[in-house]
């Protein structure tokens, strides 16, 4: 073979693709059932979306440990999956549903949960079919999804035991609340913007008269609920102020200042 048979530039597509679909074809990612056990969980990437470089880092460094085990004859497993981004899939199938001239409500909460179901399937090839064309060697035999009915048994099972065992609890936080989906939602999924903020000095009178108490405040709608006003004991700048009773004008309560 001459040097002009070969083409300029490598094309990935005309080698990878193939090889990869006879490795998956063989079951070539499955574990061994024979050698000490090694399984990797993938971190379940989100079924709405697509893969980012931050994926490609984390897999690559999976990938080169699950293939190191496989060549020692471990029993390795790297098990994939993919996580429901249940907000984010909504907030899609909703757009779609509002494209149509549509709301959920419309559809009704089976219909509406079937809809999501089949964005699912579709949406969740684009990233299954990502890690193939990275060449990552997961067991695709046994994918898992976060709503599926296992792992949702699995789910409750764990946060009830926990619950019952005083591990965690109920309690009131504060949350980012969807006006439109009635729903809280992380602080990933909240889009941030900064604004020039402002910082409010509230005057405390001092009730004898010999002054007041200057405290700095980017909430100034908070003055409302004061109920005490404190200093640090060893602050030189305030021991004029320890024994002192600063009025709240608008209530005219005193409270003490140290």
């Amino acid at each position: 073979m001459s040097t002009e048979d070969f083409a300029k530039t490598f094309d990935p597509h005309a080698v990878e693709e193939h090889i990869y679909a006879a490795w998956e074809a063989a079951d070539a990612f499955g574990p061994s059932g024979q050698g000490a056990s090694y399984c990797i969980m993938i971190p379940p990437p989100n079924v709405t979306g697509s893969l980012h470089m931050g994926h490609a880092f984390q897999d690559t460094i999976m990938d080169g440990l699950i293939r190191y085990h496989r060549m020692r004859g471990d029993n390795t497993l790297w098990q994939a999956g993919s996580d429901h981004a249940g907000i984010a899939t909504q907030m899609v199938v909703e757009r779609q549903l509002a494209a149509e001239g549509k709301s959920r409500h419309d559809l009704g909460r089976e219909a509406f949960v079937e809809r999501i179901w089949d964005w699912k399937q579709h949406s969740g090839g684009t990233i299954t079919q990502q890690l193939r064309r990275m060449g990552a060697s997961l067991d695709w035999s046994r994918e898992r999804f976060t709503m599926d009915a296992g792992l949702s048994d699995a789910v409750r099972e764990v946060f009830v035991r926990l619950y019952d065992e005083g591990l965690i609890y109920r309690g009131k936080r504060l949350v980012n609340w969807d006006p439109v989906l009635h729903t809280a939602v992380s602080d990933l999924e909240v889009v941030s913007a900064e604004e020039d903020g402002h910082l409010w000095h509230i005057r405390y009178p001092l009730a004898d008269g010999s002054g007041h108490l200057t405290v700095a405040t980017t909430r100034p709608e908070t003055m409302l609920g004061d109920a005490a006003v404190a200093v640090h004991p060893d602050d030189a700048r305030y021991q004029h102020l320890i024994g002192k009773e600063p009025t709240t004008t608008w209530t005219r309560n005193s409270v003490p200042a140290a």
